[in-house]
């Protein structure tokens, strides 16, 4: 069919042209589709050579749209001739096409609105061209499908622009791949009304971006790609059904219940949770526990929309996603799908509307789910809008997202800059938003008060945004960190989404009002508070403000709902969601009222400590001097005890911070108080850095240990705390070789989570020139991590046994100790390097050993002679326990083996030795004297008598033979017939009798 793929690369090139100028986002230049915007978007290439790659680059995207075109089988019984001109003519309307209108250059752009825009601009075209009924169907089918493949190949270009079309050549075939890839990625459609089709493109792509709103930023860091900078989020579900037990990835909440109701925060992602749903539904691509999930139609209502509407009926379900094609829609197309039990409704945002039209929204979402009871549902509020049970009733599984953990946000922060790059036109600018990241991630490192904000997405979000956009770095002080962060919670954040709040309260009244509660609670000593209580000191505060008309009860639930700081975890209690902002706030309420010795009086304390650290960043430079000097003079009054004159010290120290001046005098007299503190000289320092809490974490990071003892102590001040903030301090020293480091780090290990540990802290220790020794079984999954790790005494317990060791390829000797036995040894196979392995215990797929290469081995005689008719050959040296008998030893091919350790069980029957022809010392350890005749006729090797017990021990039958030595371990064990040795023969070696070594 020469002619039908001449027509289809024809009108592929017309898709490649339309898609070229709607990419570009020129009007003038995307005017002229007919034939030449390619040639005028090449115009702007200095080399003949680019220019002509420029020009394959979009023939090769012009075939990728012919084989989508040819591969369309619908309607089946047209011939060819007619196929042929349906096809020119749809090429004929997009040449005719003036792509002029600003909607086309919108990222949202969707293909029903290109489709309808290209007819407009080319009426009547079918009749002009003279299509048969068939042919025009065709034609309306092949237009359609186009006009999708157009927007696809848009959405798969680097941005636009000279710079897009410089990364477009750097990238051709990346890029041409993608588009084949998206291309790919669209189902076949059913006909030209395929609905489904078309409104699941234009989901994915609508949704498949996130969008920052509440700081002013660059355009490139408010919006980037949800697919690529998404992060899997950790919910804890209420009643956790089955094996959900506790926290866990929010996709297998999701896949154990159709009505999840998940509560959370602001900012822990509620949204982008929906969003990543809906993108996943629409491109049936779940991962794999959410795989029954494929084959969904998702619908995406934020509630925020309908603040002064009544609530959607399903076939208004597009309003928000879908309402450019939404008129095409079948009667009753949205029905059907719930009612099939195919649609998830994403309802977003219950905290988003008035409190007085949430049982709206409940009788609402009832009458729906009794109406269509198989579909799936998705709700989501913040907390203090609808409490866990809000939807027991409906059957909703409740679940409550989770902050983020250190390593989800080193993932979290990766994946943003990751998007970022993704958006990137050159190499230059990728390697400077990877450098971004390595700069942000080292900050997260140094400093706690941005770990503790990170652990939301949003605030999270807000860091990597900032940072970008000033060229990698944060706000010198944090207290401007905090004030921007305020800035977004409390104001903006709400007014750009349009979130209209009853009473409105503004961003000062909210400050000072929460700034109270705060400082109320932390002098106090409460970590949360009575909600009647709370509400009683709004009022007081509010006597103070005329200006708000609202009633306290009112203006609570306002800052409980809106502001995203206070939260009421326990019903009826409120605290401060982020620990950070309770005290920047609480500091900035104590500098007002003009507390400093309030300030002075708790510096001590732990909860005070950041309150004091950052009133030193709100007060006045006068105030500041009082307050820093008031530390240290405290911390030099006799009746204050040692322990409190260096925290003292610390939190004087920890000032330094957030003191945008002070004079030098005193800065000189603060870091002379604290020399021999930061870093610990001593062991008491170490124990006031212990106390000290987290914020002294950072005052560590900042100092560099002179000596080894400081190092331990360093490592010891901080290995109590579990904190993971301590990670990257400890991490300093792990390719420290010094002993006494590596054994502090190995003893700090179990008090954090092993893995992460392991894989941040000891990945490239030396250890003990390869050598460690683990006596909790819990460590060994994260031994993977230690790339160093040769020589290992491990205890192994429980159904895991040795699989650990899979991960090992490296080791080369191990000695465990199992318990309860027996010990599978099958996970040693294929370990290339183990030459040496000692096993205490029983041990079951010996045969194994045949196939390492041991050059030692000691194990349980039992369990060894299953290897009866097998051969080591590498085999030198053998310990056997448990030795009862040492016939089978014979049937064991051990032609190598030169020492050989014998632990004589109660009961050894006396013998003749088998032969071992490379014999040349034999060890026999017992603690009840066995009968040694057997062993006088064993005359090549060194014989090694090693006797653990009281006696009495018969040396006469050994009489007369050479090369025996009797080591003795007890100082009353009898001997008799010793006079039968060598001079020298008997050794009273050690003293178990309480009298150690001779």
């Amino acid at each position: 069919m020469p002619g039908l793929e001449v027509a289809a690369i024809s009108l592929g090139a017309a898709v490649a042209r339309a898609a070229c100028g709607v990419w570009l986002g020129d009007h003038r230049i995307a005017a002229e589709v007919g034939a030449s915007v390619i040639d005028q978007a090449a115009e702007r290439l200095t080399s003949a050579r680019e220019r002509r790659r420029f020009h394959r680059i979009w023939d090769e995207a012009a075939e990728l749209v012919a084989e989508r075109i040819l591969a369309l089988r619908e309607p089946r019984d047209l011939p060819p001739n007619e196929r042929e001109a349906a096809i020119h003519a749809v090429r004929e309307t997009f040449e005719a096409a003036r792509l002029t209108e600003d909607d086309l250059f919108k990222q949202d752009l969707d293909a029903g609105y290109l489709d309808r825009y290209l007819r407009a601009q080319d009426p009547g075209r079918a009749e002009r061209a003279g299509l048969a009924e068939g042919a025009v169907r065709l034609y309306d089918l092949v237009l359609r499908e186009c006009a999708a493949y157009a927007i696809e190949a848009v959405h798969a270009l680097p941005g636009a622009g000279l710079a897009g079309i410089t990364e477009l050549l750097r990238r051709d075939r990346q890029i041409l791949d993608d588009i084949r890839a998206v291309l790919e990625r669209l189902p076949e459609r059913r006909g030209l009304h395929d609905f489904e089709r078309d409104y699941r493109q234009l989901v994915a792509n609508r949704l498949d971006q996130v969008e920052f709103f509440g700081v002013t930023l660059s355009e490139s860091s408010r919006r980037y790609p949800l697919s690529v900078a998404y992060l899997s989020l950790t919910a804890r579900a209420a009643r956790a059904p089955g094996d959900l037990l506790g926290a866990d990835q929010v996709e297998r909440v999701l896949a154990r219940s159709d009505r999840l109701f998940v509560r959370g925060q602001a900012g822990t992602g509620k949204t982008t949770l929906l969003h990543w749903i809906a993108v996943h539904s629409a491109r049936g691509s779940f991962p794999e526990r959410l795989t029954a999930w494929n084959g969904t139609v998702p619908f995406f209502l934020p509630l925020r929309r309908y603040a002064a509407a009544e609530l959607p009926a399903p076939e208004a379900f597009l309003q928000e996603v879908g309402r450019h094609i939404a008129q095409e829609m079948a009667p009753g197309w949205v029905q059907r799908q719930l009612r099939s039990g195919r649609a998830i409704v994403l309802l977003d945002g219950v905290d988003e509307l008035a409190e007085e039209r949430r049982d709206e929204v409940k009788r609402w979402l009832t009458d729906l789910i009794t109406a269509f009871p198989r579909a799936r549902y998705v709700v989501t509020s913040r907390p203090a809008a609808a409490p866990e049970e809000w939807l027991a009733a409906a059957g909703f599984l409740a679940a409550e997202l989770e902050p983020m953990t250190p390593t989800q946000v080193r993932a979290f922060a990766h994946r943003w800059h990751e998007a970022i790059r993704s958006g990137c036109t050159t190499e230059p600018e990728r390697a400077e938003v990877t450098e971004q990241e390595e700069r942000l991630l080292d900050a997260l490192d140094h400093h706690r008060h941005l770990r503790q904000l990170a652990g939301y997405p949003l605030l999270c979000a807000l860091l990597c945004a900032l940072h970008r956009d000033r060229r990698g770095q944060l706000p010198g002080n944090r207290m401007e960190l905090y004030e921007i962060a305020l800035h977004m919670l409390l104001e903006r954040r709400d007014r750009e989404r349009r979130i209209d709040t009853q009473p409105v309260i503004g961003r000062t009244e909210q400050t000072l009002l929460l700034s109270d509660l705060a400082y109320w609670l932390i002098r106090n000593g409460w970590s949360d508070a009575a909600r009647a209580d709370a509400i009683d000191r709004l009022a007081a505060k509010l006597r103070a403000m005329p200006q708000v008309k609202a009633e306290p009860a009112q203006v609570y639930r306002v800052l409980l709902e809106r502001t995203g700081l206070l939260r009421e975890q326990v019903e009826g209690r409120v605290d401060f969601v982020h620990r950070s902002f309770e005290e920047y706030l609480a500091a900035k309420q104590a500098v007002d009222e003009g507390d400093f010795g309030v300030l002075r009086a708790h510096a001590h304390e732990s909860q005070w400590h950041e309150v004091v650290v950052m009133a030193a960043g709100h007060a006045s430079a006068a105030g500041r001097e009082a307050l820093l000097g008031g530390l240290l003079a405290r911390a030099r009054e006799r009746d204050v005890p040692r322990t409190h004159r260096d925290l003292l010290g610390l939190v004087a120290l920890a000032c330094l911070e957030t003191s945008p001046e002070r004079s030098p005098a005193l800065e000189r007299s603060i870091r002379e108080a604290t020399a021999k503190l930061v870093p610990p000289q001593g062991e008491a320092a170490a124990r006031a850095l212990g106390r000290a809490g987290p914020f002294a974490i950072d005052l560590l990071m900042a100092s560099e240990p002179n000596n080894e003892y400081a190092a331990v102590l360093t490592i010891e001040a901080v290995r109590e705390s579990g904190d993971p903030a301590a990670l990257p301090l400890l991490a300093r020293f792990g390719g420290d070789s010094r002993h006494s480091v590596v054994d502090a780090l190995v003893r700090a290990w179990p008090h954090f989570d092993p893995e992460e540990y392991a894989a941040r802290v000891l990945a490239d220790s030396p250890l003990h020139a390869g050598e460690l020794t683990v006596d909790d079984p819990s460590l060994l999954p994260a031994l993977r991590w230690l790339r160093r790790l040769t020589h290992l005494t491990a205890a192994v317990s429980g159904p895991g046994g040795l699989g650990f060791v899979r991960d090992l390829p490296a080791l080369r000797a191990l000695e465990v100790a199992a318990s309860p036995g027996p010990l599978d040894l099958a996970p040693l196979a294929g370990r290339a390097k183990l030459g040496a392995l000692v096993v205490a215990g029983d041990v079951t797929s010996v045969r194994v050993l045949t196939e390492l290469p041991l050059r030692e081995l000691a194990l349980g005689a039992p369990s060894f002679y299953q290897l009866g008719g097998a051969e080591l050959p590498a085999l030198k040296s053998l310990t056997l326990y448990q030795v009862t008998t040492v016939e089978p030893l014979g049937t064991v091919g051990l032609p190598g083996v030169a020492r050989l350790d014998l632990h004589l069980a109660d009961g050894w029957t006396a013998e003749a030795f088998p032969v071992l022809p490379g014999l040349r010392r034999l060890a026999v350890h017992f603690a009840t004297p066995p009968d040694l005749g057997a062993l006088r006729e064993l005359t090549g090797p060194v014989l090694a008598i090693h006797h653990h017990g009281r006696g009495p021990l018969d040396l006469s039958l050994l009489a007369g033979r050479a090369n025996v030595r009797v080591h003795l371990y007890r100082r009353s064990a009898e001997v008799v017939g010793e006079a039968g040795l060598g001079p020298g023969s008997l050794v009273r070696s050690a003293w178990e009798d309480g009298v150690t070594s001779r």
